[in-house]
């Protein structure tokens, strides 16, 4: 930058800049429910463009599915998924973005060029920890309807308090041709592990969809 604020911690790693956002925390909260579906609501609408970034962390071994961002540009409502038919889902999320909200009735704000508030003090950031790009996979089995469930993982420790990113397992895994693939993810912490599972006809048996982590900051 040629002009502006910026901030840097010990480490000489750059925490604050007047020109790039940081990852706000726009809403956090807890969820329980059932395997048949759990709607999690905001606290109140978030207004960005784009959808907000949704994290995860479930207090026990379970799977999440059909995993959806519910709402629209500029406002989104909440998040949606399903578990496993007669077992209960409990767990953490917070949702997050790349910008802020005048929160603070006293302390620090900075913008950008463009007027955009970059960094309000009474927000909380959260920052990314991890992620899983590389995946082993482990086979496949075919379902009761006759289409095949392919699973792959990786290590990578669930026992570290990260929360995952759910936008990405709300997508779909093309197949071969023109069918599509759901996608799983399988929360094992009795092998300390996360697996990720397709149902589909025609899939691939490579994983190229990563899993991104990332914690709040206190």
């Amino acid at each position: 930058m040629t002009y502006g604020v910026t901030f840097t911690n010990n480490n000489d790693v750059v925490t604050l800049d007047s020109e790039f956002a940081r990852l706000v925390v726009l809403g956090k909260g807890t969820w329980s429910g059932n395997g048949a579906g759990v709607y999690v609501p905001f606290p109140k609408a978030i207004t960005s463009d784009e959808p907000p970034l949704v994290f995860v962390r479930l207090d026990q071994s379970n799977t999440l599915c059909f995993c959806v961002i519910q709402g629209s540009a500029g406002a989104w409502t909440g998040f949606s998924f399903a578990g496993i038919a007669g077992q209960g889902t409990s767990g953490k999320w917070f949702a997050a973005a790349f910008k802020s909200e005048p929160t603070a009735t006293h302390g620090f704000r900075l913008w950008d060029g463009g007027s955009k508030l970059l960094f309000d003090s009474g927000t909380p950031c959260a920052q990314f920890t991890r992620s899983i790009t590389g995946w082993t996979y482990l086979g496949a089995s075919q379902t009761g309807q006759g289409v095949y469930r392919l699973s792959w993982t990786a290590p990578s420790s669930l026992a570290s308090g990260d929360y995952m990113l759910l936008n990405n397992i709300a997508m779909d895994i093309a197949g071969s041709t023109s069918r599509q693939g759901n996608m799983y993810a399988v929360w094992e912490y009795h092998n300390d592990r996360l697996v990720i599972q397709a149902v589909g006809v025609d899939l691939q048996t490579s994983l190229f969809i990563p899993v991104v982590f990332a914690k709040p900051i206190s």
